[in-house]
C-alpha cells in the first residue's frame, strides 16, 4: 500500500502550491520496439523483444473549469491526486497498457504500467519514485510525472519463440485521468493541446490515447556457428537474406542486389562434402556441388538443403563474404571480411561439432603457439576411401565423418605430398644481391654426415645416430645402404632448378592419370616430378650439397640426394620427421621398429630393381650422370 507520511503542516503548504503551479506539459510520450532491422514496418529478428514507453498516462489538474490542465508532479499525486488500482475498491490511477497481437489478431502480450513508489522513502531514491511491486489498493498510482529526476516510462520484454512470422501489431493505451477542483472527480480524460507545449481550457477528451504500430517479425531461418567460436552467419531463403559477425563485428543485412545467394535441393538422405574453398566454388558451381543438385525456389514449396552466398566488397559497404551452408546439417566454409577483419569461419555440423570441439580448440592452441593457422590446415585437400571409391575433399570434411558411423581414412594428398621409394631431388638458385657468400660444401661421398647451409635456402643434413646403418647390398649399395639420414629443405619459389620424383616407388600426389589413390612409378603410373618449396628425407643414399660465391656479387646453390627413404613436401603441420627422430639417441624398442621398417623398405626396393633389368639399366646411366664424386658405380 503507498501512503504519503509528511508530517502535517508541511503537506498543507506544499499541497497548496502544488495546485497552484502550472507545470510545464511532458514532451509526446512514444513506445519503442527494440532491436530491429531498419524497413517499414521495422523488421524484427530476435525472439525475443523489449517494449520501451519513454512515458506513461499522467494525472492532470485544474483550479477551475476556467483555468488550464496542467500536469502534476509526485507530491501532488501522493496529496491529492487521483490514485487506486482497486477494482473492488478505488480504481482511479493513470494506467498506461500494452497489447501485441499477432498477424492472426492473437493477443501475444499484454502488460500495465507499474505501482510507483510515492510514499516517503520514494523521494529519497535515485531516481525518485522508482517501481515497485505492490498488491491492488486504493492508494495505488500507476501513472508518471513531469518531475525531472523521476523514473520515467515503462519497460516489457515479449517472448516471440515459435511464433510465425509477419506483420506484430503494438498498441499503447493511456488511460489519462483530469481533475478540476480540489473536491472533483477524477475522470478519464486528456487535455486539449494548445500546440506550444501546453493545454487548453476545453474540456478534455473522454477516451484513452491509443496508439498504434507495426513490425515485421521475420526470424533467422537457420544460424551457423564457427566451431572455433570466430563468429556466425544468419540467413534466410524466403526472402534471400544474411548476417554475418567476426567477433564483436556484425555486418548489416546482405540482400539483393549486392548478395547473389543461390539455393539447391538434394534428394533425401543425401551426403555433402564442403569445399575447401568457397570462392571457386561461387564462381564454378559444377566443380563443387554434387551432380543431384538441383535449383529450388523455396517459396515454390521445394525443400532447401544448400545455399551458395557470395557478396563482393563496395565503396559503400566493404562487408565481404563467399560461403557454403548445408542447412541441413548446419555444416559450413566462408570466407568473410567485416569492419577490416577476415576470417575464415566453419563448421563440421551440429552433431560432429559436439564430438570434435574440444580437439580443435586444443589443436587450435598448439598450432597458434606455433605459428600456424589451423583453419588453412583445415582447407587442405584430402583423399578419403571408402573400400571402394575414393574422392578428394577438404581435412575439414575428414572432422565430417562421424566416428561411429564410418570407417573412412583420411591421407593429405594435395599441397602437401609424400614419396616413399629411390627419391631423386635436384636443386640450384642462384642469388645476385646481397653480396657473396662464403664457400661451404659436404658429400657422402667424401664420408661427411652432417651439413648446415649459411644461405636462405638449400639443404641441411644431419645423421640420426640412434639408429643403426643399413648395409650396403648388391648393385645398389650407394643407395639403399650406410647411415640413416635426415636431409631437411628449404626451397626458392624461382629457383634455377628444383626438382623432385620417386623415380621408383609411390608418390601421393593427386591427378595419377590411371585414376589410383597413389602414384606407383615408373611401372603404373611414369614418374610424377614436383617443385616443393620445403622438403624432409629420412632415408639412406647419395647426397651432395655446396654454397659457392660469384663473382662478389651473391651465391650459387647445387644441392642434390639420389637415396632410398621416405620424402615429405611441403607440409604444414608442426610435426614433422625432424621431430620424430630427435628423441632417437639410442637404441629402444621404437627406434628399432623404425630401423626395422628401413630395413624392409630396402630390401623391397633391391630385390624390384634387381629382378628387372631395364630399371637397373636406367638407374645404373642415373648414377653414373650425377656430380658426385667418389660415388660407386651400381
Amino acid at each position: 500500500m503507498n501512503r504519503s507520511v509528511l508530517p502535517r503542516g508541511v503537506a498543507v503548504a506544499l499541497l497548496a502550491a502544488s495546485l497552484s503551479a502550472v507545470l510545464a506539459a511532458p514532451s509526446g510520450a512514444s513506445t519503442t520496439v527494440r532491436p530491429v532491422d531498419p524497413g517499414d514496418p521495422p523488421v524484427v529478428r530476435d525472439a525475443s523483444i523489449t517494449l520501451d514507453v519513454d512515458r506513461t498516462a499522467l494525472y492532470y489538474y485544474r483550479g477551475s473549469s476556467s483555468g488550464v490542465f496542467a500536469p502534476q508532479s509526485a507530491l501532488a499525486v501522493a496529496l491529492a491526486g487521483c490514485r487506486g488500482d482497486n477494482p473492488a475498491g478505488t480504481d482511479n490511477s493513470p494506467r498506461t497498457t500494452l497489447t501485441v497481437t499477432a498477424p492472426d489478431g492473437s493477443v501475444v502480450h499484454t502488460s500495465t504500467s507499474p505501482v510507483r513508489n510515492i510514499s516517503t522513502s520514494g523521494f529519497l531514491t535515485s531516481p525518485t519514485h522508482q517501481p515497485i511491486d505492490a498488491a491492488p489498493s486504493s492508494t495505488n498510482y500507476r501513472g508518471d510525472f513531469p518531475d525531472g529526476g523521476a523514473h520515467h516510462g515503462m519497460k516489457a520484454t515479449v517472448d516471440l519463440a515459435g511464433r510465425p512470422a509477419g506483420t506484430y501489431t503494438v498498441t499503447t493505451t493511456n488511460v489519462n485521468k483530469v481533475k478540476t477542483g480540489l473536491f472533483g472527480s477524477c475522470q478519464t480524460g486528456t487535455p486539449v493541446s494548445n500546440g506550444a507545449g501546453g493545454f487548453t481550457n476545453a474540456a478534455p477528451t473522454t477516451v484513452p490515447d491509443v496508439s498504434t504500430q507495426t513490425f515485421e517479425y521475420r526470424p533467422w531461418q537457420h544460424t551457423f556457428a564457427d566451431v572455433l567460436g570466430g563468429g556466425t552467419v544468419s540467413l534466410n531463403t524466403v526472402p534471400s537474406e544474411l548476417t554475418v559477425s567476426i567477433g564483436a563485428k556484425r555486418s548489416a543485412v546482405l540482400a539483393a542486389p549486392a548478395l547473389d545467394q543461390k539455393v539447391y535441393g538434394l534428394p533425401s538422405g543425401s551426403a555433402f562434402a564442403l569445399p575447401s574453398d568457397p570462392a571457386a566454388c561461387a564462381a564454378d558451381l559444377a566443380s563443387c556441388l554434387p551432380k543431384v543438385a538441383t535449383e529450388c525456389d523455396p517459396a515454390a514449396g521445394c525443400t532447401p538443403r544448400l545455399v551458395v552466398a557470395s557478396k563482393d566488397p563496395t565503396e559503400s559497404d566493404p562487408t565481404s563474404l563467399e560461403g557454403v551452408f548445408d542447412l541441413e546439417t548446419k555444416a559450413f566454409v566462408a570466407l568473410a571480411k567485416v569492419g577490416g577483419t577476415t576470417r575464415t569461419l566453419m563448421s563440421l555440423g551440429t552433431e560432429n561439432d559436439t564430438l570434435y570441439r574440444g580437439v580443435l580448440e586444443e589443436l587450435s592452441k598448439a598450432a597458434t603457439a606455433q605459428g600456424v593457422d589451423l583453419r588453412s590446415i583445415l582447407a587442405t585437400e584430402v583423399s578419403v576411401g571408402t573400400g571402394s571409391d575414393r574422392t578428394s575433399v577438404s581435412l575439414l570434411n575428414g572432422f565430417q565423418i562421424d566416428p561411429d558411423a564410418s570407417r573412412g581414412g583420411v591421407t593429405i594428398t594435395t599441397g602437401s605430398t609424400a614419396q616413399a621409394g629411390i627419391v631423386l631431388h635436384l636443386y640450384s638458385n642462384l642469388r645476385l644481391s646481397g653480396g657473396a657468400c662464403v664457400a661451404n660444401s659436404a658429400s657422402s661421398a667424401n664420408g661427411d654426415r652432417r651439413y648446415a647451409k649459411k644461405e636462405a635456402t638449400g639443404y641441411d643434413v644431419t645423421t640420426v645416430d640412434g639408429l643403426p646403418s643399413v648395409p650396403r647390398v648388391g648393385a645398389l649399395g650407394a643407395l639403399a645402404g650406410g647411415p640413416v639420414q635426415l636431409v631437411r629443405g628449404t626451397f626458392a619459389k624461382d629457383a634455377l632448378l628444383n626438382s623432385a620424383s620417386a623415380v621408383v616407388g609411390a608418390d601421393t600426389a593427386a591427378g595419377e592419370p590411371n585414376g589410383y589413390p597413389v602414384w606407383v612409378n615408373p611401372f603404373l603410373s611414369g614418374v610424377h616430378v614436383t617443385k616443393p618449396r620445403t622438403m624432409e628425407f629420412l632415408g639412406t643414399g647419395t647426397w651432395s650439397a655446396s654454397e659457392s660465391p660469384v663473382a662478389g656479387l651473391g651465391c650459387l646453390t647445387v644441392d642434390l640426394l639420389l637415396g632410398t627413404g621416405v620424402a615429405v613436401y611441403d607440409n604444414p603441420l608442426s610435426a614433422s620427421l625432424k621431430s620424430l627422430t630427435d628423441p632417437l639417441t639410442q637404441a629402444n624398442p621404437a627406434t628399432l621398429q623404425l630401423a626395422a621398417a628401413v630395413d624392409d623398405a630396402v630390401e623391397q626396393v633391391t630385390t624390384l630393381v634387381t629382378s628387372d633389368p631395364t630399371v637397373s639399366g636406367l638407374l645404373t646411366d642415373l648414377v653414373g650422370q650425377l656430380p658426385l664424386s667418389g660415388l660407386p658405380t651400381p
